[in-house]
């Protein structure tokens, strides 16, 4: 069904593009695909019932990578933040823990108005005015007024904690989520590779995530490392306007296993950020 209704989105798109009421010029169709150097679970393998921590990791379509942490145990895990870290495609390391104490800030105002009016009607009419005069003066309010008020100020302090408790048998998200240089949107704008597959030592985009954890309250620590790459990357231009289905076409000629892949995304690239010229499929898992 999922697969169903992604060809329908592609056919409207085209339908879109080739429509001359909207200003949508659809560049390029591109895609990539990410892989873990280990293998991942399918039809023919499974995450084992004894796997007492297992990882699981999306990835936006800005390139945006999230890990979320399952205890698989009865036991409280621990995961040390500061001795957990992301390593970007660039060989960067970034813990994920970050000591800098963030504050944000927000202000209520609240006023009250007060005050005395004067209608010059009266006035007029106390004083024996009269005529046009007292007629268009007895439509006129004159007075003063104040307003008094407080206003309240509330700061918000966000801290990172340097280590997390996970109860028996739950799960949480890492507290940072990490752009991936050569993934997402932004990547596929910029690049011209025509690679549909590539190998760990051929790829554009390795990196790597490392959780520490411990089962025996602090006492001794476990590592979980994850290795990545982007294992295609594939852009085809759109050669004559509103001819995206070619270039789409093109894409699945040069990598008929596209939508198999563990993790892909395949991206109309435009002028118009409209939010739905891109899909993304895919969760990677790691365990231990």
């Amino acid at each position: 069904m999922n697969t169903i209704k992604f060809f329908v989105v592609c056919s409207l798109m085209s339908f879109l593009a080739s429509c001359s009421t909207v200003k949508l010029t659809t560049h390029s169709v591109a895609y990539q695909s990410v892989k873990t150097r280990h293998a991942q679970p399918g039809k023919s393998f499974q995450i084992p019932a004894k796997a007492k921590i297992i990882v699981a990791y999306t990835i936006s379509p800005d390139g945006g990578l999230t890990a979320i942490v399952y205890n698989r145990t009865p036991e409280i895990m621990i995961i040390d933040q500061t001795m957990s870290f992301f390593v970007n495609s660039d060989g960067n390391s970034t813990s994920y823990y970050d000591p800098t104490v963030k504050t944000t800030t927000t202000t209520d105002l609240s006023s009250v108005s007060k005050g005395a009016s004067v209608n010059l009607g009266s006035v007029a009419n106390a004083f024996g005015i009269g005529g046009i005069a007292g007629n268009l003066a007895s439509g006129i309010n004159v007075g003063g007024s104040g307003t008094s008020g407080k206003a309240l100020t509330n700061t918000t302090y966000i801290a990172d904690q340097p280590r997390i408790s996970l109860s028996p048998n739950s799960n949480c998200a890492m507290s940072k989520v990490f752009k991936v240089i050569g993934l997402g949107k932004d990547a596929l704008k910029s690049n011209t590779l025509q690679a549909p597959y590539l190998n760990e030592k051929e790829s554009y985009s390795r990196f790597s995530v490392c959780i520490s954890y411990s089962l025996d309250g602090g006492a001794t620590y476990e590592k979980i490392v994850t290795d990545f790459y982007a294992d295609s990357m594939v852009i085809i231009p759109v050669e004559e306007k509103g001819k995206v289905n070619d270039a789409l076409n093109k894409v699945y000629t040069s990598k008929p296993d596209a939508l198999y892949e563990p993790w892909w995304m395949l991206y109309f690239v435009n002028n118009v950020d409209w939010g739905n010229d891109f899909r993304t499929q895919g969760v990677l898992y790691d365990y231990q």
